[in-house]
Parts: structure tokens; C-alpha cells; sequence
């Protein structure tokens, strides 16, 4: 917690209930490929919003007045 934070604490606990909830099959074991094609795709989407939503205003002269 001191490294990550609540955020990964909270993540680590949710996607463990998702995982039990949806991609444990009838015999109990896991079901990797949709487990990891699930989270890819939802990294893909964070990351297609980040680049939509992030807008950084950067300041050239700003930038500059530092390097002096």
C-alpha cells in the first residue's frame, strides 16, 4: 500500500471478484485466455480515453524560463 496505494489494493480486490465471478468454469479452473483478453481490452479502452480526455498544456516560453 505504501508503494501503489488504495488504487491498487482496491484493483487487486475487484478484478479477483470479477475473475471468480465470470471465469471460473464448472470443474474450478480458471479460463486464462478470456481472463487476459478481458483485461487487455480494458486497458485498451483506458488508454483510448487517456489520449482523448489528457490534454497538457504545455508552454514552450514557460519551458524555457527554467532552463535559465
Amino acid at each position: 500500500m505504501m508503494t501503489n496505494g488504495f488504487g491498487a489494493i482496491f484493483g487487486s480486490w475487484t478484478s479477483g471478484i470479477i475473475i471468480d465471478k465470470f471465469f471460473l468454469n464448472s470443474n474450478g479452473h480458471y479460463m486464462w485466455q478470456g481472463i487476459w483478453l478481458t483485461f487487455a481490452a480494458y486497458s485498451l479502452v483506458v488508454t483510448i480515453l487517456f489520449a482523448i480526455f489528457f490534454k497538457h498544456k504545455h508552454d514552450p516560453k514557460e519551458v524555457a524560463s527554467f532552463q535559465h
